[in-house]
């Protein structure tokens, strides 16, 4: 799945960070909805979070999720701050009006990609469609490398060809990543019937890494993740504290094996690149 890159971005790390819980949605499948109250989002302190990557000596990517992260009160300067040294990426729902501006003042070129999250449902019951529809089309039109994806939410499985046809003829493909969460007292994505995987078109390679307890990862060796709060963990699924983002941090010194039953964002698939970058000769230990 290397849609996060061109043969000419290049970077030593990464960091996922999830800016904030809050959202301007309420998916009945997010995993990590509150009420939305933008009073309580914090600004990123972008003096503090610019030294510490500097000691690091690396180049890093940062993207950028939540909850909905366009709705970071200083997410434009953020990104134009970080980006004239590092990469950044997005997952967002598309909606808000601060997209706009990150396309006219963002370099394309230091954006590896925007995935635009398409909650249909939400996007009509809160008539954003047309929204969603401009933005995606502007980035696209400014060069941003941008893709789309739905979450495979099982209840939703007899709306997929309406969708399919109706996202088609407006220029907006898109493919279906898996459902992680409960649904009918089963714990997804692992339960997906061959016909469901067949009929959401999904990658059983997808569904199996998440679940990857024994396997080697790169998670907090040059793969982090990053707490509202800037507390960089090794992932969400172990959360070992390696530092945090406005003082210091430092990546363990080899790759461990996974511990974990579950695994909600798998850092090894997420960034095959920096996946690659693993040398063969390196030491393995356990987490």
């Amino acid at each position: 799945m290397e849609r996060v890159r061109n043969k000419n971005q290049h970077y030593d790390a990464w960091l996922h960070w999830n800016l904030s819980s809050q959202c301007n949605f309420d998916c009945d499948y997010c995993f990590g909805k509150t009420t939305p109250n933008v009073s309580t989002i914090n600004s990123i302190d972008i003096e503090n979070l610019l030294k510490t990557l500097g000691k690091t000596g690396k180049i890093f990517r940062i993207s950028f999720t939540g909850g909905e992260p366009f709705l970071i009160p200083n997410i434009i300067s953020a990104c134009e701050t970080i980006a004239k040294v590092h990469y950044v990426s997005f997952n967002t729902n598309l909606v808000l009006d601060r997209v706009k501006e990150f396309a006219e003042r963002i370099n394309p070129a230091r954006v590896l990609n925007i995935h635009a999250s398409l909650h249909y449902d939400e996007l009509m019951s809160k008539n954003l469609f047309g929204k969603y529809y401009d933005n995606y089309h502007l980035l696209k039109e400014n060069a941003f490398n941008i893709y789309t994806e739905a979450v495979a939410y099982p209840l939703d499985i007899e709306k997929i060809t309406h969708l399919k046809t109706k996202m088609n003829s407006l220029g907006i493909p898109f493919t279906y990543a898996p459902y992680y969460g409960s649904y009918n007292n089963k714990f997804y994505p692992l339960p997906y019937s061959d016909g469901e995987i067949s009929a959401f078109n999904l990658n059983k390679n997808h569904i199996a890494a998440y679940s990857q307890k024994g396997a080697i990862c790169n998670a907090g060796f040059n793969a982090a993740v990053v707490s509202p709060r800037g507390n960089v963990l090794t992932c969400f699924s172990v959360n070992e504290r390696l530092g945090n983002i406005y003082n210091d941090f430092a990546f363990k010194e080899t790759p461990t094996i996974c511990p974990a039953k579950k695994c909600g964002c798998p850092l090894n698939f997420y960034d095959s690149y920096l996946y690659r970058k693993l040398d063969d000769k390196t030491v393995f230990t356990q987490s």
